[in-house]
């Protein structure tokens, strides 16, 4: 990524939440000291609010274990990261506007609809900004498609149609088993995991308000009428079926190492220091993750549709499929003289153009070469941290930009959709 021009001295961040996502955009303060400069840490962790604040030599004065020790203090710096659990970013974002810092805002914005409003407003009425880190709007391959949509060279778009299939690994440690499979505790899933892909939808269609969304789906699979015979409650504790259980923890999370960093972050350990008797161990008592993924407390629904209407008459669809083995996100993008169509995983999509002199089409491949390995979301996590570096330093931004303006639009149909799911399908205006 190409780093922009030194300035006098480093923007100021300081990160409240210091889990996965905040130590991936953060790589950007390691890679450019000069340009993004760490000075204080939240998180009621010990283990990771300690090893962040060594990681950036930060002094104990500048590790705080709740935000509003950090907000008392009135520490001097630009730009706030908040990367909290999904159903604890309200409260310190509303008091970091009222404490005047920009704020990069995970995503989502918050729970419920008034919230968001909320920020929006205290965030004009302060003069400060608000980034939502929409990271796929930052990812080349979804930047490409924006620039050839808005180019016009489809022609004007008359629908998308997009799928985010979740893979089985993630849907069965997050939405199922973690910490995310209750909607009282988390968020619905269009929200916790699409919200994304709702933008994307608004993004792609030049920002046009959506104007009404109907959605129909359901949770129907990981439920105790499907568990086999011999189920027990936890996988290597009482049940019978283990051996020939294709969701077994120990398939998932011994024999192999999927989301290793979050299953066991009930011992409170790097993970790396942990022993396979410990995690075990953890598996068979209190590890959530142990759990009979038949058998759990989950509410999520596992297959959701939603189809949208804007007010340029596009209609979207967006479906989101739990559980399938390869994961991904397919799109489908119509306009009045081409389509395009892909799948990002491939890295790559066709671009087809109606020929009026055969009646048929011409076809080319784009290929995505831009793709930062090793950086999150293909290079996103450290471009829209650059992005709002360079908002705060007065320059220009960039087309993918995610301030919350450009964002309360996806949200809109994420809560219209799901109103419509709890009623049955009916259409709700937004």
């Amino acid at each position: 990524m190409k780093n922009e021009p030194t300035v006098s001295r480093p923007v100021r961040i300081v990160v409240i939440g210091a889990g996965n996502r905040a130590n991936k955009y953060l790589e950007y303060a390691r890679r450019y000291p000069d340009r993004l400069q760490p000075v204080a840490v939240v998180d009621v962790n010990d283990l990771r609010r300690h090893a962040f604040a060594r990681d950036f030599g930060l002094p104990a004065c500048r590790s705080y274990a709740h935000y509003d020790d950090f907000f008392a203090d009135g520490v001097e710096a630009d730009m706030v990261l908040i990367s909290t659990p999904e159903n604890v970013h309200f409260d310190p974002a509303v008091k970091a506007i009222d404490a005047g810092y920009h704020i990069l805002l995970e995503k989502p914005i918050a729970q419920h609809l008034e919230e968001c409003r909320e920020i929006a407003r205290r965030a004009r009425e302060r003069g400060v900004m608000v980034g939502v880190c929409h990271v796929l709007r930052y990812h080349p391959y979804f930047a490409k498609i924006r620039e050839i949509v808005a180019s016009g060279e489809l022609g004007q778009v008359v629908s998308v149609n997009h799928t985010a299939s979740v893979g089985l690994d993630r849907a069965t440690h997050s939405y199922v088993r973690g910490i995310f499979r209750r909607e009282r505790e988390s968020n619905p899933i269009l929200l916790a995991k699409c919200c994304h892909d709702m933008d994307l939808l608004c993004w792609f269609n030049s920002g046009a308000a959506p104007l009404k969304a109907t959605s129909y789906g359901g949770r129907h699979y990981f439920i105790p009428a499907n568990a086999p015979e011999g189920a027990g409650t936890r996988c290597l504790a009482d049940c019978k079926a283990e051996k020939e259980c294709p969701y077994s923890c120990k398939k998932l999370l011994l024999d192999n190492e999927y989301f290793n960093e979050y299953a066991f972050t009930c011992l409170n350990k790097k993970y790396e220091e942990i022993t396979y008797e410990e995690k075990e161990y953890s598996l068979k008592t209190d590890n959530p993750q142990g759990r009979c993924i038949f058998k759990t407390d989950a509410d999520l629904v596992d297959r959701q549709a939603v189809i949208v209407e804007f007010e340029n008459g596009v209609v979207a669809t967006h479906s989101m499929i739990s559980g399938v083995a390869r994961p991904g996100r397919n799109i489908h993008v119509v306009g009045t003289k081409g389509e395009l169509q892909g799948f990002l995983e491939d890295n790559k999509f066709v671009v087809r153009l109606y020929n009026p002199a055969n009646c048929l089409y011409t076809e080319r491949v784009e290929e995505i070469t831009n793709v930062t390995a090793g950086d999150g979301h293909s290079g996103g996590d450290s471009r829209i941290v650059n992005d709002f570096v360079n908002m705060e330093l007065g320059l220009p931004r960039s087309v993918s930009s995610t301030v919350i303006e450009d964002s309360i639009n996806g949200h809109l149909i994420v809560y219209a959709a799901d109103e419509s799911l709890d009623n049955g399908g009916v259409s709700v205006r937004i």
